[in-house]
């Protein structure tokens, strides 16, 4: 979220509180962990906490006032950026040129990503992997607000009366209504030797979407006649999905690379107690049907990290098997199968995918 007046707070914190909605950071951070390399799948199962704990980041905007500018950078308002593309990238450098006050209230995201990045090190190697991995879930919020283009632009919120409110309708109503849409493929993570520049990097080419933002809302604007309708959010969607999908995808490897690097430089420690409680890493990812709620019949997409024998089952909402989709051995990669659900009747269904012995489920709505 970025910086607004204390009376545009009081009118719509509520729907502002999360940077990419809440929906979108539970994705860029669940999804990084299928980028770890094969040497840091024991820290698999820190997939379902990054997302649980994705948006702490923004609850402490309420008791630390330092918080808020974390997660955002006004780009256009350094002259050096409107001239060459760039800024300076040392923070004493920029304070000595701006002053600290500019440069603070201007936004300090790719200083937050290094500083979290560096702090999610120093708990790899004290091997505290609870810390570790709040951390990590911290560093998950600020990459993924980098990814947001509106978080990296002075014009985050509307350039004209026309798009007025645009930072509320793309991160948190067009995300958290299409969040389901958000699919996709991941390659592997890489180790980042120069963090500096890679914070920096982010946040310049997000910028760089900020007019396909307000492009595929004006767009919307105008074909709908509205911003609140279906039909808006819709149209939006059309013409935003390919580039907002990239920029999630790319949020989740960066995340994943950053994860990786302070790992590394933290001598590569492994926990453990993993093995000694019994504690099995997710190689796999069921992913929500498509469409659902759906006439009668829905693709459902998973991927896997590693061969693997696998079984998905339909369930009834009593818990009674309706069928199997798919059992037996196949291959790494992304999947997907189409459940016929012609001969069904109306309501709800749950899809369980079992792998390794560990599950996972999806609620489906069978509608006629």
């Amino acid at each position: 979220m970025k910086r607004i007046n204390l009376l545009f707070v009081l009118a719509v914190s509520a729907v502002l509180l999360y940077g990419w909605g809440s929906a979108g950071h539970k994705i860029i951070n669940r999804k990084s962990v299928y980028s770890f390399p094969n040497t840091m799948l024991p820290f698999s199962w820190w997939r379902d906490s990054l997302a649980a704990h994705g948006s702490d980041a923004d609850y402490r905007k309420n008791t630390d006032p330092t918080e808020e500018y974390r997660h955002y950078i006004d780009l256009e308002d350094y002259p050096e950026f409107i001239a060459n593309g760039r800024i300076p990238q040392n923070l004493d450098s920029l304070i000595a040129l701006h002053g600290v006050t500019f440069v603070t209230t201007t936004g300090l995201l790719p200083f937050a990503i290094m500083n979290y990045t560096d702090s999610v090190r120093k708990y790899f190697q004290q091997r505290n992997w609870q810390s570790a991995m709040l951390k990590a879930a911290d560093l998950g919020h600020y990459v993924g607000d980098a990814h947001n283009p509106l978080h990296n632009t002075t014009y985050y919120n509307g350039w004209s009366t026309f798009s007025n409110g645009i930072h509320s309708r793309y991160e948190t109503g067009l995300i958290n209504r299409d969040s389901a849409y958000i699919q996709y493929t991941y390659d592997s993570a890489l180790y980042i030797s120069d963090k500096n520049n890679f914070a920096f990097n982010i946040v310049y080419s997000s910028n760089g979407y900020v007019d396909s933002v307000y492009r595929a809302d004006s767009l919307a604007h105008v074909i709908s006649g509205s911003v609140t309708s279906t039909l808006y959010y819709q149209i939006f969607w059309q013409y935003a999905d390919d580039f907002t999908v990239f920029l999630f995808k790319s949020g989740s490897r960066k995340l994943a690379s950053l994860i990786y690097t302070a790992w590394v430089d933290a001598g590569s420690p492994l926990p453990t107690y993993i093995q000694n409680e019994n504690i099995t890493p997710v190689y796999f990812e069921l992913r929500q049907n498509y469409p659902n709620s759906f006439n009668s019949s829905t693709v459902i997409s998973y991927n896997l990290k590693r061969a693997s024998r696998i079984k998905i089952t339909i369930f009834d909402a009593l818990g009674r098997e309706a069928g199997v989709l798919v059992n037996g051995e196949m291959q790494a990669g992304e999947h997907d199968v189409k459940w016929d659900a012609s001969g069904y009747s109306s309501g709800i269904y749950y899809c369980r995918l079992d792998a390794g012995g560990v599950s996972q489920t999806k609620k489906m709505i069978l509608k006629k």
